[in-house]
């Protein structure tokens, strides 16, 4: 058990999430069978790729993050990135300490990339770093899981760069099982309840 706990104190997992404690009766339609084979981390071994895209707030985050905390309880180096965010600070970022960063990533059994294009375009770099990731983890065969708000279509967009976007997806496609999320926002019905409680004078 300490190493599980090693592991997951160097993914930079923030929770220890299951599907165990995920309301699947909120939004019935969800792909609930093809995230339970997520969960056997089958797609790992294999050195397959996953792609959860849909509306926000529809549990994208929560079942990735289940999926990467069961990996590190299995003796699987995941690495948790806020995607938008840390590839921004990639960019200010030292060359050594770039390099550094990069090595970490590449080398995890598992890269989780939570909230890829949640700013709608990302800078120069950072889309730089997304196709060295993408291209670098397909030849070692090493897994990414990617959740994202924003359809494949509109990649090329986001980039900047329609020839990288379909660099990118041509490889991270190859190998991989897409799930897509529609339904209601889980943090829109916590906040009307939140208001509900707040509002009633009992």
């Amino acid at each position: 058990m300490e190493c599980a706990a090693r592991r997951f104190k160097l993914s930079g997992l923030d929770e220890k999430l299951s599907l165990a404690d995920f309301d699947w009766r909120f939004n019935p339609k969800l792909p609930r069978g093809a995230c339970f084979e997520l969960h056997s981390l089958k797609f790992i071994a294999e050195g397959n790729n996953a792609l959860l895209v849909g509306k926000p707030g529809t549990g994208k985050s929560h079942i990735a993050k289940a999926v990467a905390y069961q990996a590190t309880l299995q003796g699987y180096d995941v690495a948790y990135v806020e995607a938008d965010a840390v590839m921004a600070r990639y960019a200010l970022a030292e060359p050594d300490e770039r390099a550094r960063l990069l090595k970490g990533w590449v080398a995890a059994d598992l890269l989780l990339l939570d909230d890829l294009f949640l700013a709608r375009k990302i800078g120069e770099h950072a889309a730089e770093l997304l196709q060295t990731l993408v291209h670098q983890r397909y030849k070692l065969r090493r897994s990414i899981v990617i959740t994202s708000n924003r359809i494949v279509q509109d990649w090329g967009r986001y980039l900047g760069d329609a020839t990288m976007a379909t660099t990118i997806l041509d490889r991270l496609m190859h190998r991989c099982a897409m799930l897509e999320f529609e339904g209601k926002s889980y943090r829109l019905k916590e906040a009307s309840a939140r208001l509900v409680m707040t509002s009633d004078p009992t």
